[in-house]
């Protein structure tokens, strides 16, 4: 119990983060133009290495790329009989792109104006393919975590997840399609989303993930 108060209070503090983001990202301010145009000076410099990289790394980040991984896993998950894990990254998946595309409509925040290195439609905020790979590659590093019991293998996977994840998020802006204000909005949703639907799915300690069968 005391586990879930402490997520149920990070997860509160999560959404505000959200909320106080997004209205600063609204209202333009100061600190978002200040943020975005620091990042952006050090990000936003290129060559043919780099550019093809980068356009290859966020293929990974794809509306497309995500929904055959997520099928594919959710397949895995079931066959290994980890029905609560494959219900709860489909429900991630799902979830977090949809509320994404209605903050974007909402928001209506326009692509940046610089040149795009790779092809972007609709608006900017949040980040489609940050909230999108955070969803997926997040959701199964946290099953992965109560599914593997080798310490150094789930050290592994933690950098592996979260390496891409951020990798993604910033291919994003160095190709020129996000504001860093846009990735940090669409970790945030997927972050505070994840973290309710965990507390959907818990037990005192969480292992309903590892539970095999319903």
């Amino acid at each position: 119990m005391h586990i879930s108060k402490k997520m149920s209070f990070f997860n509160i503090l999560l959404l505000i983060c959200f909320i106080i983001w997004s209205h600063n990202v609204i209202k333009q301010t100061n600190f978002i133009k200040i943020f975005d145009k620091l990042i952006i000076d050090q990000i936003y410099h290129h060559n043919e290495f780099s550019l093809h990289f980068f356009r290859f790394l966020t293929f990974f980040g794809n509306t497309n790329t995500i929904t055959i991984l997520t099928i594919i896993s959710v397949i895995i998950l079931s066959l290994m009989k980890y029905f609560y894990s494959a219900i709860f990254v489909a429900i991630n998946v799902i979830t977090i792109p949809a509320i994404n595309h209605m903050i974007k409509v909402a928001v209506q925040r326009p692509r940046p104006e610089h040149h795009h290195y790779i092809y972007a439609g609709g608006f900017s905020f949040p980040s489609g393919h940050s909230a999108g790979s955070f969803a997926l590659y997040i959701s199964l590093l946290i099953v992965a975590l109560f599914i593997v019991n080798n310490l150094f293998t789930k050290i592994i996977l933690s950098i592996i997840a979260i390496g891409f994840v951020i990798l993604i998020g910033y291919s994003r802006i160095f190709l020129g399609v996000h504001y860093p204000s846009d990735v940090v909005g669409g970790y945030l949703l997927a972050a505070t989303i994840i973290t309710f639907t965990t507390l959907l799915f818990r037990t005192k300690n969480l292992s309903i993930l590892n539970l095999k069968g319903i």
